[in-house]
């Protein structure tokens, strides 16, 4: 595959917009929110969002980092975790 660059590679400008166009990400998105018990966690060990009665966050954004591997799996155990914390609290 021949990739092309912009004849004006010497202009910062330029630069910035060839690594825009280009820029991908190709992991999974996690560790938004991250759980944890120290006080500069989003989410409770019981997936509570500290601050915010009655809300839980039960996906991938909980994990406290982003894992090298695909998520679904770890994600899925999340949600069932959740399930069964919600159901003991009912």
């Amino acid at each position: 595959m021949r990739r092309e660059f912009p004849r004006n590679l010497l202009e910062q400008d330029a630069i910035e917009e060839d690594i825009r166009a280009r820029a991908a990400t190709f992991f999974h998105p996690s560790g938004t929110c991250r759980m944890g018990s120290d006080p500069t966690a989003v989410v409770d060990p019981q997936l509570r969002v500290r601050g915010i009665q009655g809300l839980r966050i039960a996906d991938a954004s909980i994990m406290p980092a982003a894992l090298n591997a695909c998520t679904h799996a770890p994600t899925i155990m999340i949600g069932e975790k959740a399930a069964a914390m919600i159901a003991e609290d009912s």
